[in-house]
């Protein structure tokens, strides 16, 4: 590594991402520079979204720096007005882990995920953990315990005192919680990608209002900061409404779903599968290593759709067709429909598609998708949510919720749900549910 100091990235979204001549420093930049970390340059971070959004092709990488990147600024504000320094080496721990948090991920963003059976989070320790990966190494090198404490750190089942270990409690929630260094990054990136500036809100504002508690439980914002964190709130709300939850982009990572689907059961029945390669067929067999698991990425993928328009089954050839030159399956919304009803419509739909010979397992698929904003405290939920606290008029640090009148709505489920079909049977499915909804 030259000796020309700092070192910085160009970023779209945060402008400068610079690293100076630290220990710390050095040791994310030895992290960004692994086979793992680049890795995530070869995939995108919103999936099958570039087809409804053009622009939204950024990879897993520029939000991983981004994430980084938040989590010093969110670092760097607490101490400050805590009044104590942390050290290198609990400094390096947070920022590794922001920095890592998305290692393990898969191709297509979570949609891998049902080919292997396995979370990305299973496989972001196992990054960490397996002694074969450059991660590891850096990670060892710089203090031979680190591997350990970072797989540790996102274990789920684990309590969270010792996900966290030395860190002060209100450091750690900078990576995971509802108000974190990764929601951040990931709204305004994807805002950004997409053109749709739903997901804008004011980062710096948000960022200069944070403070410890004093029994360093937890982190909150100065009463200065309620607009601020309310606006972050909402765009979020935004950004799952009109980009996440999008009627397209859902569709084409259903899609995707089916079409991982109709190839674990052709290599189940020990389908011949020219052009498909045999580390992709572990992996639908659920036996599959490390090693292989990282060399898959979007262009893997990409390569696989290509074969599987030309292994002759009719189902992988309409859905590969369908993803690499758009033709989308078409969103039936029933959304807010009597559960009578759509289960009615549903026996009638099927009964339709059968009678004609069609398989509505690959042609009639029922898409739901739920979001709740802010997440109210449910203390008798598995896991729940951390809280966003705030100062009030009087100077108390109390539960946003408590004195946000423009929370209330933010606070309720928003469900939605769908039935994906190809375009050819659409118009003949939405007059059956059209018909059904009259109480036909």
């Amino acid at each position: 590594m030259s000796n020309n100091w700092p070192k910085v990235f160009r970023d779209p979204v945060h402008n400068l991402i610079s690293f100076a001549d630290t220990p710390c420093d050095r040791l994310l930049l030895e992290l960004i520079n692994t086979r793992e970390v680049q890795r995530l340059r070869r995939i995108k971070q919103m999936g099958v979204t570039e087809l409804v959004f053009p622009g939204a092709n950024h990879s897993r990488f520029a939000h991983s720096l981004g994430v980084l990147h938040t989590a010093r600024l969110f670092l760097d504000q607490l101490t400050r007005h805590d009044g104590k320094p942390l050290a290198q080496e609990p400094r390096a721990f947070l920022l590794a882990a922001a920095l890592l948090h998305d290692v393990g991920h898969g191709p297509f963003s979570h949609a891998f995920e049902m080919v292997t059976g396995r979370h990305h989070e299973a496989y972001t320790r196992a990054v960490i953990h397996d002694e074969s990966t450059e991660v590891h190494r850096c990670l060892r090198r710089f203090d031979a315990s680190m591997p350990e404490r970072l797989a540790l750190f996102f274990d789920e089942d684990a309590d969270e005192g010792r996900r966290a270990g030395d860190l002060p409690a209100y450091l750690s929630r900078i990576v995971s919680g509802q108000l974190d260094a990764d929601r951040c990054d990931y709204l305004l990136r994807d805002s950004h990608a997409t053109g749709t500036n739903y997901g804008d809100f004011d980062l710096a504002w948000m960022i200069e209002q944070l403070r410890p508690d004093p029994d360093g439980r937890r982190f909150y914002l100065t009463r200065k900061g309620l607009a601020a964190v309310e606006t972050y709130l909402f765009a979020r709300y935004h950004m799952y409404r009109t980009v996440y939850f999008h009627k397209a982009s859902r569709g084409a990572e259903v899609m995707l779903k089916l079409l991982f689907r109709r190839l674990a059961e052709l290599i189940d029945a020990h389908t011949s599968l020219p052009g498909i390669s045999s580390g992709l067929a572990d992996a639908f067999s659920g036996q599959i290593s490390l090693t292989t698991y990282l060399d898959f990425d979007d262009h893997t993928i990409t390569e696989m759709l290509k074969s599987c328009t030309r292994l002759g089954d009719e189902v992988l050839n309409r859905l590969a067709d369908g993803l690499l030159n758009r033709h989308l399956y078409k969103a039936l919304d029933m959304t807010g429909m009597p559960l009578s009803a759509i289960v009615r419509f549903d026996e009638r739909a099927r009964e339709t598609l059968e009678k004609q010979g069609r398989d509505p397992r690959y042609c009639f698929v029922e898409d739901s998708a739920s979001d709740t904003p802010y997440e109210p405290y449910r203390p008798d939920a598995e896991r729940p949510a951390m809280q966003i606290y705030v100062e009030d008029g009087e100077g108390r640090v109390v539960e946003i919720s408590t004195i946000s009148e423009a929370l209330a709505q933010l606070m309720k489920t928003y469900t939605m749900m769908r039935y994906y079909v190809p375009g050819a049977f659409r118009d003949e499915l939405a007059r059956l549910m059209a018909d059904t909804k009259r109480g036909g």
